[in-house]
């Protein structure tokens, strides 16, 4: 089911964005291969690792710095907000869903 969505962007225009979705979670439908998806998000864990005494850590967050890069690229809205989240724009959204398809589908 295609369901179209209004949402406003920081920029205060509004778009309209055509998603499609599993009704029963709200989320978009493809099979996805997780062990590749576990690696992604251990490899993106690196980033973010720190040393204690009982060993190495990682924050949960992605990082500032590569944030601030897709922002500036306008593919997100600024991510330096209180919002626990940022608005993808038409052209990040876009290339957002075709990466995870051509990383993660199962094919």
């Amino acid at each position: 089911m295609i369901r179209r969505y209004t949402q406003s962007l920081d920029t205060l225009v509004l778009k309209e964005y055509e998603i499609l979705i599993d009704e029963r979670t709200g989320r978009c439908r493809m099979d996805v291969d997780a062990e590749k998806l576990q690696q992604a998000v251990l490899a993106l864990l690196c980033l973010n690792t720190f040393e204690q005494k009982s060993g190495k850590r990682a924050w949960k967050a992605l990082p500032w710095s590569v944030m601030d890069q897709l922002h500036d690229k306008g593919y997100i809205s600024d991510p330096a907000t209180k919002a626990k989240s940022v608005w993808l724009s038409d052209e990040g959204a876009r290339l957002s869903e075709e990466l995870f398809e051509k990383l993660f589908a199962v094919k």
